[in-house]
C-alpha cells in the first residue's frame, strides 16, 4: 500500500520522531538484532499516536476479522541504526498476556531507501521490500519467516511504525515471544 498517510501527518512524525538517546527506546542489540523500539505505548508522541490510529482504519480491510492491539505491546515505533539489523525469525504466535493468537504484521515505513542502503525487509521465500516513505507492508504472521536486511554504515536510520492484528483463542499453545534462527 502507498500513500496511506496524509502528507502532513507524516512530517508531523518525522518532526516529533524522538531522539536515539530518548528514554522511550528499548535497544536490543546482540546476534540476533541491532534496532530500537518503543518501551511502552504511554510514551508515544502525539504525531505518532495519530499516525498508528490511521494506520489501523487503512489496513482494517486486510486484517479480515482480526483486530489492533493499541496497547501496541512489541509494536510502535521501531528504528534501525546504520550498521543494524533484524535477524531470521518468526514473529511471536501468541500475546503474552492476553488470549490472543497473532495474525498479521504491519509495517509503515517513513523513509525512502535505496538498496545499496541495505534494510530491506525480507519475507520468505522470495519477497525483498525496499523501505519507500509512506509504505505500508501487511503480511500474515503464523509461519511467516523474516528479516531485516543490515543496513549501510552510511545509510540513515530506518524508521518504521509497526501494529498486529490478532484474534481471541483461548488455550493456544504458541510462542510468546519471537523465534529466531538459530
Amino acid at each position: 500500500m502507498y500513500n496511506v498517510l496524509p502528507a502532513a501527518v507524516l512530517r508531523s512524525v518525522s518532526a516529533s520522531w524522538p531522539s536515539v538517546d530518548w528514554n522511550g527506546w528499548h535497544r536490543y542489540k546482540g546476534f540476533t538484532a541491532d534496532k530500537y523500539g518503543l518501551l511502552h505505548v504511554s510514551l508515544l508522541p502525539e504525531a505518532c499516536r495519530e499516525a498508528i490510529r490511521l494506520l489501523a482504519i487503512s489496513v482494517a480491510d486486510m486484517v479480515e476479522d482480526s483486530f489492533i492491539d493499541y496497547d501496541l505491546h512489541a509494536a510502535g515505533l521501531h528504528q534501525i541504526p546504520p550498521g543494524g539489523f533484524l535477524g531470521r525469525h518468526q514473529d511471536a504466535e501468541k500475546h503474552p498476556l492476553r488470549p490472543w493468537v497473532r495474525t498479521h504484521s504491519i509495517i509503515l515505513f517513513l523513509d525512502n531507501f535505496q538498496k545499496e542502503d541495505g534494510g530491506s525487509l525480507v519475507l520468505e521465500p522470495d519477497i525483498l521490500i525496499t523501505p519507500e516513505a509512506n509504505m505500508a507492508v501487511v503480511f500474515q504472521t503464523p509461519n511467516t519467516w523474516h528479516y531485516v536486511q543490515k543496513t549501510a554504515e552510511t545509510a540513515p536510520m530506518r524508521r518504521t511504525l509497526a501494529l498486529f492484528a490478532w484474534t481471541e483463542s483461548c488455550g493456544f499453545e504458541g510462542a510468546t515471544a519471537a523465534r529466531f534462527e538459530a
